[in-house]
């Protein structure tokens, strides 16, 4: 099975910097795309300062904030993102009605799996690809008060990609209570 240890982030707000404090904080090298070096900062700022209100809340420590803000890349470079990447994740764009995840496909490697934020646009990208068994849906959810990831497999996605993203998510749920 795939280990997942480096994962790219693809977009913006609370879905994008969930998913990559709670990638980091299991121990993912993780890269934040975001388009424009002119948001590099921006991105940067709203994850300090979530897990800053998150140390404040009791649910990191000041040991967690030093390995998340450590384990994160911001780069406005689509390729530097996704090169080498052993899941690219692409979040606050549900109902967006092109994905980011298409132009990054030529970019990585055959066995990254490609995380789309909802089933809709997961299986628009599995329809547009030469490899849709690699395509599946990973969201935040919510519900219980704390970020945590829910994987969602799509009519295409092959067990493999399943497996290996559901482990992720398992280890990073595991570790990860992150305020909402």
């Amino acid at each position: 099975m795939l280990a997942i240890e480096t994962a790219a982030v693809l977009g913006e707000g609370d879905e994008a910097q969930a998913c990559a404090i709670l990638a980091s904080l299991a121990g993912c090298a993780v890269r934040f795309h975001v388009q424009g070096p002119e948001h590099l900062g921006q991105a940067f700022d709203a994850i300090r300062f979530r897990v800053d209100v998150a140390i404040e809340r009791g649910l990191l420590t000041r040991t967690d904030r030093q390995r998340i803000l450590d384990g994160i890349l911001f780069t406005p470079d689509l390729e530097e993102a996704v090169t080498a990447t052993d899941l690219v994740m692409e979040q606050g764009a549900a109902g967006r009605p092109v994905s980011r995840l298409l132009p990054a496909v030529r970019l990585v490697r055959a066995t990254a799996a490609l995380a789309a934020p909802d089933l809709a646009t997961a299986g628009a990208v599995a329809r547009a690809i030469a490899q849709p068994g690699r395509v599946l849906a990973l969201g935040v959810d919510r519900e219980s008060g704390f970020s945590r990831l829910r994987v969602q497999a799509g009519p295409h996605t092959t067990p493999y990609a399943l497996g290996a993203v559901e482990h992720f998510a398992a280890r990073v749920n595991a570790r990860g209570r992150h305020e909402r």
